[in-house]
């Protein structure tokens, strides 16, 4: 079963990032805190460049993530109901959160 999950950037409030599995907080937080905080160093928070450069970071291999070429992301209307376990905000201050 798959553990779904959005991610929204503080800002962009026309689309999220869709993750159909392994959206679990473990696997989650270590990959997005350590974006958002490198990110907001080197750029400062840039809501429309952050979306972009996450879906660039979900292929480092530093973090494991799914490495399909195919399927495990998508980019959704940032309203659509996705069936998400969790829904994480990387927020302007560099945290993220949790729902």
């Amino acid at each position: 079963m798959a553990t779904r999950a959005c991610i929204k950037i503080e800002g962009v409030t026309f689309a999220k990032v869709y993750k159909h599995y392994d959206g679990y907080p473990s696997a989650m937080l270590p990959w997005l805190e350590t974006f958002n905080k490198e990110f907001n160093d080197a750029r400062g928070h840039d809501p429309n460049y952050k979306f972009a450069q996450l879906l660039r970071a979900s292929t480092e291999e530093r973090f494991g993530l799914d490495d399909s070429k195919c399927t495990g992301y998508g980019v959704v209307k940032y309203e659509a109901y996705c069936g998400e376990d969790y829904i994480y905000t990387l927020n302007m201050d560099g945290t993220v959160t949790v729902e």
